[in-house]
């Protein structure tokens, strides 16, 4: 038994009610109130998409410039902590591994730990970088401290960075990691 095809008799098939084919008219057939609508609706979809890449650009770079500039309170709080582990002194009170977390947090989740910094004017209208945070290790814990002051090139520049451990077994103790009193201070070079 053979199957007879259906003849194309050169008509389209009707379309669904969602998926209906209009005809495009060229540019030189639109009447002026077309060209209108059409234009408008091209410049609006080209605003809408301008806009977005914008705005995504936008957020891409805050993210970028905060988690991986050098000025950002992420990366000061890692160089910090880094010095904060490779001080001998600080290796023998807190033990190794040590662990670097900001604020507690009244949230069951441990990662919702904020760092606390603050940046404030001196008199002179010098940027000075405030921060804390704690220090954990096996055999005790501590709170650090910092202060940098912005340098001539607008780089933070550590006055000082130190390590409060609280009294108990041993005498309460402050151990200084870094410590410069000419933070911000113009070089005066010899000649």
């Amino acid at each position: 038994m053979a199957t007879e095809q259906p003849k194309h008799t050169g008509q389209q098939r009707p379309l669904g009610a969602l998926a209906q084919r209009t005809e495009q008219k060229t540019w030189k057939e639109m009447t002026t109130p077309e060209k209108v609508v059409t234009a408008t609706k091209t410049t609006t979809n080209y605003t809408v998409i301008a806009a977005g890449v914008v705005l995504v650009s936008a957020i891409g770079y805050a993210i970028i410039s905060e988690l991986f500039g050098s000025n950002s309170d992420t990366h000061i709080f890692g160089d910090a902590l880094e010095r904060v582990r490779n001080n001998e002194k600080l290796k023998d009170i807190i033990g190794s591994p040590m662990m670097g977390h900001g604020e507690a947090s009244s949230s069951k989740r441990r990662r919702n730990r904020r760092i606390h910094s603050q940046v404030i004017l001196d008199g002179e209208g010098k940027e000075h970088l405030l921060m804390r945070f704690y220090v954990e290790g096996p055999d005790n814990e501590g709170t650090a401290h910092l202060e940098m002051v912005k340098d001539q090139n607008n780089k933070w520049e550590y006055k000082y960075l130190f390590v409060d451990i609280p009294g108990g077994v041993r005498a309460a103790e402050r151990v200084f990691v870094e410590y410069n009193k000419y933070a911000g201070q113009p070089v005066i070079e010899d000649k």
